[in-house]
C-alpha cells in the first residue's frame, strides 16, 4: 500500500513537473514577445512580413504504422534589427498552421474494407526566433533562423475514404475536446484498433530555417520539431515498433514538419 502510494506521488510530482516546465515556456515566449515590443514601437530596422508554405507534417515517437501527410501554415510577422550593421535580428510571427499524418488501415464491423485516413490538426502559432542576415549583393540577402514556438490547438479533425467504393467521411468529433474510437470499426495496417485519447491542445517545440530574401520576395524553408507531446499515450501501431520508437525518441508522439514558403516583406 505504501509503495502504491508512493507510485501515485511521484507521477503526479512528475506531471506537475511537466505542467511548470510548459507554464514557464508560455510565460518566457510572452515575455519575449512584450520585450521586442518597445523594438517595434522604435521601429528603427523594422520589416513586417506576410508568409505562407507548405509541406509535410507528421508525429514521431511511441507510434508506428502511420504516414506523413500535406500540411501547411500562413500568416505575417516582424523582422526586428538588433544591431547596428543590421545582422542580427529578432524575428516573430503569428500562423494559422495545419499539422498530421494519414495512416492506411481497414474500417467496419461486420463487413471489413479497406480505408485511408487523414488526421489534421490546426493551430495558432508563435514563432520566436534569432536570425543572422548575411548580404549577399544589392538587395539581396541569406538569413539563417533559430528559435521556438509555442502553438494552441483549434480543431483536429479525422476523415476517411473506404477505397472501391464511394463512401468518405469526416467524424465529427474535435481530437483536442475528447477521446474517440472510431465506433471500434478502424483498424491500421496490422489489423490493429486505432484508438486517439484526447489530444493535447498546447504543443511547443523548436523552430529554424534559411530564408533567401530578393528585393521584397522571401523565399523560405522551415522546419518545426515538437517537443511536448500531443497525446498521453502511443494511439496505434506495431507494440514492438512503438517501444523502440519510445526508446530511441521518447515515449510519447510528437508533432514535426518542414515546409517550403513563399512572403513578401514591406
Amino acid at each position: 500500500m505504501q509503495e502504491l502510494f508512493f507510485c501515485e506521488f511521484t507521477l503526479t510530482e512528475y506531471n506537475q513537473y511537466k505542467k511548470d516546465i510548459m507554464n514557464k515556456l508560455r510565460k518566457a515566449m510572452i515575455g519575449a514577445v512584450l520585450c521586442a515590443l518597445p523594438l517595434m514601437a522604435s521601429g528603427q530596422d523594422i520589416h513586417w512580413q506576410a508568409r505562407g508554405g507548405i509541406g509535410y507534417s507528421t508525429v514521431f515517437a511511441g507510434v508506428t504504422n502511420i504516414k506523413d501527410r500535406v500540411g501547411f501554415h500562413v500568416g505575417g510577422g516582424a523582422d526586428i534589427g538588433l544591431s547596428k550593421n543590421g545582422v542580427w535580428r529578432f524575428q516573430l510571427s503569428l500562423q494559422f498552421a495545419r499539422k498530421g499524418w494519414k495512416f492506411d488501415g481497414f474500417y467496419g464491423n461486420e463487413q471489413i474494407m479497406e480505408a485511408q485516413y487523414g488526421t489534421r490538426l490546426d493551430y495558432l502559432q508563435l514563432p520566436l526566433q534569432m536570425a543572422a542576415r548575411l548580404r549577399l549583393g544589392k538587395d539581396c540577402f541569406l538569413t539563417f533562423r533559430s528559435g521556438g514556438y509555442v502553438a494552441y490547438g483549434l480543431s483536429g479533425k479525422t476523415h476517411m475514404n473506404v477505397l472501391n467504393t464511394d463512401h468518405s467521411e469526416t467524424f465529427g468529433v474535435n481530437h483536442f475536446s475528447r477521446p474517440f474510437d472510431f465506433n471500434s470499426c478502424a483498424y491500421d495496417k496490422e489489423s490493429r484498433k486505432v484508438r486517439y485519447p484526447s489530444f493535447n491542445r498546447w504543443d511547443a517545440g523548436a523552430y529554424g530555417g534559411m530564408d533567401l530574401t530578393v528585393g521584397h520576395i522571401i523565399i523560405g524553408y522551415n522546419v518545426a520539431v515538437g517537443l511536448t507531446k500531443v497525446c498521453n499515450a502511443g494511439f496505434m501501431g506495431n507494440p514492438v515498433g512503438n517501444a523502440a520508437t519510445a526508446v530511441l525518441l521518447g515515449a510519447y508522439p510528437k508533432n514535426i514538419s518542414a515546409d517550403l514558403s513563399i512572403g513578401y516583406q514591406f
